[in-house]
């Protein structure tokens, strides 16, 4: 090919994608990918009708949001008018067989009822708290596919956008009011047996202005309980501590608690979240965020444990890892992550304690600013005009699998100045003493380091656990015995439960008596070859008769 035939196709190729190219950010198509488990649900055209459990019925307006479980569109309850953009509710909706909103919807049906928030709120002296009022869910059927929806209100922007319009930092007062009323949220989630589990800012959204007609302080939600757990029984108990290597590393990683690292969850778990998101917010990055302030997929969640564990149990240098140029850090941030430290598991939080570390200037419990302004009507300066490229929300992602072992450690008690709390110990957890050579620096020695135990050699299940226990049981004590009579017996060593259990059915079966000299597996070929010679042995009779003078 010469140098002008390929001039031409070059040309040919810039005219093209000239004319196809978006000339827009907004134009250009994102691919989604769904989440590991889950299936992306079909777009579900404007003006769809939504028939609740209750039998009310629900217009759809268009999509607003996506992410790796499922979509989120404005809604209507009147079903007669186009649903406008000033709309008073989103629903979400997944396909059926996704999981993480048939998690939320139990929790909003069984603990965000509208008569039980206001209760609450009422008992304890408070206007409003910032978790959502459930307001209906079903299931409908759309081109032959099965989808789940939740209806919500609708509120404003969250806090994860605020946090990046503004430089990635926020003011102390602003952070203050905040972490007062997520600390609302979480009692009122608490007090109903749940944990939230991922606390962070693009799961907290202000309330809107066009609330009411009269300008009106703005209160923070917290949404997204995809992930909720249920700590508490039925009867009242709080369940205790578990390692679940299938649960390891949920949530969040930046955020993610040292308990939900392990794959379980409690309250000082949520408390600990908020905590590290309070960091962020006044510092900008947490020490185990990277130089591009986020985490890469490939990075190691035990690695990020680690750190976690390292620099919880040295609050100093945590603190000036958090804040370099800073002689000494906000009192409230350092008193609030002293407390989770010394926070048993099953020990309920001191929530009035918590709340008066972040009021400003306020002697009484009683006086908690539980409002935050807008910033319109706020002196401090944080914009709310900017664009976000689509999806702004990041896809959580499973963590790659890793070994852990359950430490026990002891907590002390909670040094609080408001309430006097009896003295108790906790089984908590602590990282593997191997484990921390991963990272570049060494942790001192401390109570949470536990004495070190053999690894386990595999990733083993529950029920493989189980067996194997099973056949130490009866190699040790039952059959430790028969070993000693005949070397054939040696053979239960290597047989499985399951095998044994054949066997012995076998044994118990009259058409196939075993005889005590042979092995105790009979396979299907040595019964095909047994009845054979019966049957030649049994001819060779018969023959003999016929043969035989009468």
């Amino acid at each position: 090919m010469n140098l002008n035939a390929k001039y031409v196709i070059a040309s040919f190729m810039v005219y093209v994608s000239s004319k196809m190219a978006p000339r827009r950010v907004e134009e250009i198509a994102v691919k989604r990918v769904a989440a590991a488990g889950c299936k992306l649900p079909d777009p579900l055209p404007a003006g769809e009708i939504l028939t609740d459990i209750t039998q009310n019925k629900w217009k759809l307006g268009h999509s607003i949001g996506y992410g790796g479980f499922g979509d989120i569109y404005l809604a209507s309850n009147n079903i007669d008018a186009p649903v406008q953009q000033d709309a008073k509710y989103v629903i979400k909706i997944e396909p059926h067989n996704n999981g993480p909103l048939f998690v939320e919807m139990n929790f909003y049906i069984r603990a965000a009822r509208s008569h039980m928030i206001d209760n609450w709120c009422e008992l304890h002296g408070k206007k409003r708290i910032g978790v959502p009022q459930y307001e209906g869910s079903g299931s409908h059927i759309y081109r032959g596919q099965k989808y789940r929806f939740l209806v919500i209100p609708r509120y404003g922007i969250d806090i994860g956008k605020l946090f990046i319009s503004n430089g990635r930092k926020l003011p102390l007062k602003f952070v203050n009011r905040l972490a007062v009323q997520m600390l609302d949220a979480l009692e009122y989630i608490h007090s109903q047996g749940y944990a939230h589990a991922d606390v962070k800012g693009s799961n907290i959204l202000l309330s809107s202005y066009e609330e009411s007609s009269k300008p009106r302080k703005s209160q923070a939600y917290l949404v997204d309980y995809g992930l909720a757990y249920r700590f508490r029984t039925g009867s009242g108990v709080h369940k205790p501590f578990v390692h679940d290597e299938r649960r390891a590393h949920e949530g969040t990683l930046e955020f993610t608690s040292r308990d939900a690292h392990h794959g379980t969850h409690s309250r000082r778990g949520d408390l600990e979240t908020l905590g590290y998101n309070i960091l962020q917010w006044l510092c900008g990055k947490l020490p185990w965020e990277k130089e591009n302030d986020t985490i890469p997929s490939s990075l190691n969640p035990e690695e990020v444990h680690a750190q976690k564990e390292f620099f919880l149990s040295n609050l100093p240098l945590f603190m000036h890892k958090c804040f370099p140029y800073k002689k000494k850090p906000p009192a409230a941030v350092v008193d609030y992550m002293k407390y989770i430290t010394e926070l048993g598991f099953e020990t309920k939080p001191n929530y009035s304690y918590l709340r008066s570390l972040f009021q400003c200037g306020s002697t009484k419990q009683s006086d908690v600013p539980t409002c935050l302004y807008p910033a319109k009507e706020s002196s401090e300066n944080i914009s709310y005009l900017i664009s976000f490229k689509r999806p702004y929300l990041r896809e959580r992602k499973p963590c790659r699998p890793v070994n852990g072992e359950i430490r026990i450690t002891r907590n002390t008690q909670p040094k609080c100045p408001v309430e006097t709390k009896e003295f108790c110990w906790e089984a908590v957890l602590a990282l593997h003493p191997d484990k921390l050579a991963k990272i570049s620096v060494q942790a001192p020695p401390s109570p949470l380091t536990p004495p070190p135990s053999p690894p386990p050699p595999s990733i083993p299940t529950y029920a493989m656990l189980n067996v194997i226990q099973r056949m130490k049981e009866k190699q040790s004590g039952t059959f430790r015995h028969k070993l000693a009579r005949s070397s054939d017996d040696l053979k239960s060593k290597w047989m499985t439960p399951a095998m044994e259990q054949i066997v012995q059915l076998m044994k118990k079966n009259t058409s196939f008596p075993l005889p005590e000299t042979t092995a105790r597996v009979v396979t299907r070929s040595r019964k095909i070859q047994l009845k054979r010679l019966g049957d030649k042995n049994s001819y060779k009779q018969s023959s003999k008769k016929r043969k035989s003078p009468s």
